[in-house]
């Protein structure tokens, strides 16, 4: 029987040829450990195996974030979609490649899971689903967006410090120095002590975020300067404080100041007694400013809510005719001009946008490129293809 390539499978298929195929005999085969805990990137090994075999440029080229979400949920456009099932022929050489290059004997991997992890990293899944998260901290189990928390891998003492430091009135502007002081103490934590001033490591600068000392200016634009740089690169496959797989850091942002905006009160509750949203007054997405159902949102979603919340923010804040310098103006001068994800450039009208599979395809062709992984001409192409979402991209 001849080999099935990707660009090979009928037209009504096409636009789902970048997913996961599921072959039957091989997703027969279960893994020794849950998707959710294996240190395994699937974007990035798939660009590079499909780049060795000279097809990164129509791997890169061909699909969009729309037909890939018609492939993996039940009603793409709506915030509370459930993931699908769907079956498709046998991978082609390229993805079998990076299923052998993932896979170790203690810790084999299959079709079935690098699909799993895939929507994982891009923001398919939800909170609400007791599958999806696991060891809920005591301190945190009863708190509102108390699942959201632990999906976003941010730790109780630095969820609660950053409201003290911060405020509740601004839960998008919160969440990023919460994220922000998580993803310091990871690094820190990470990196021998003797590295890091020469890495630019500021262990001060969190303890005094979790001491809840005063933070000066230069302490604010220190942590999302330092959020910026995560935020700009993809970082899917490591392990969350939790001890599951982490989502990336635009999808822990979203989470967290959904977290946040939870604590507030709601005019119409818009969540079900089983977590499920509420027809009547959760917001559908896009035009609809009614508050989401987190529990029941998926994580792009959220995402893309948190992009629209954080401008109304900022846009609410303004300099106080005394003189004096807010709390809110300083936490919201260093956000001003923040990347927030995006790639090389700021693109502040199109940061709800980063979550999008190209975005995310140019950023791993960017870091495949210093590895000598990806030609130029794909990278630059995988970039260009992702900037110009910006100029018509209305999530």
């Amino acid at each position: 029987m001849p080999r099935i390539r990707f660009r090979r499978i009928r037209p009504a298929l096409l636009k789902s040829r970048r997913c996961i195929f599921f072959a039957i005999a091989v997703s027969a085969m279960a893994p020794v450990a849950s998707t959710t805990e294996l240190a395994i990137d699937p974007m990035t090994v798939l660009i590079r195996e499909y780049s060795r075999g000279n097809g990164s440029h129509e791997y890169l080229s061909s699909g969009t974030d729309e037909s890939y979400a018609s492939y993996v949920l039940d009603r793409p456009s709506s915030p509370y979609a459930n993931l699908k099932w769907s079956l498709l022929p046998p991978p082609d050489a390229p993805t079998r490649r990076a299923i052998e290059s993932v896979s170790t004997q203690e810790h084999p991997v299959n079709l079935r899971d690098l699909h799993d992890m895939k929507v994982w990293d891009l923001g398919f899944t939800k909170a609400r689903v007791s599958s999806e998260t696991f060891r809920m901290p005591e301190e945190l189990r009863y708190l509102p967006g108390a699942w959201s928390i632990v999906k976003a891998g941010i730790e109780p003492d630095i969820y609660v410090q950053a409201i003290r430091n911060q405020s509740l009135a601004h839960p998008a502007m919160t969440a990023n120095y919460a994220l922000a002081a998580q993803l310091l103490r990871t690094k820190l934590t990470a990196t021998p002590r003797s590295l890091w001033k020469a890495r630019g490591l500021r262990h001060d600068v969190l303890d005094r975020f979790v001491g809840g000392e005063f933070m000066q200016a230069h302490d604010f634009h220190y942590l999302i300067q330092f959020l910026d740089g995560a935020l700009a690169a993809w970082d899917a496959g490591s392990t969350s404080v939790y001890g599951f797989r982490q989502l990336p850091a635009p999808l822990r942002l979203g989470r967290i100041a959904a977290a946040y905006r939870q604590r507030l009160p709601f005019e119409h509750e818009p969540c079900l007694q089983d977590g499920t949203h509420d027809p009547e007054y959760a917001g559908a997405g896009i035009l609809d400013r009614r508050p989401l159902c987190f529990d029941d949102a998926t994580d792009r979603a959220i995402h893309v809510w948190y992009a629209h919340e954080l401008v109304q923010e900022l846009a609410s804040i303004h300099e106080r005719s005394d003189g004096i310098v807010s709390l809110a103006e300083r936490m919201a001068a260093p956000l001003r001009s923040s990347r927030q994800g995006w790639i090389g450039i700021r693109r502040p009208d199109a940061i709800a946008g980063v979550t999008r599979i190209e975005v995310v395809e140019a950023k791993v062709a960017s870091q495949l490129l210093v590895e000598g992984d990806v030609s130029y001409r794909d990278a630059f192409g995988a970039s260009r293809r992702a900037l110009r979402l910006s100029c018509g991209m209305r999530p």
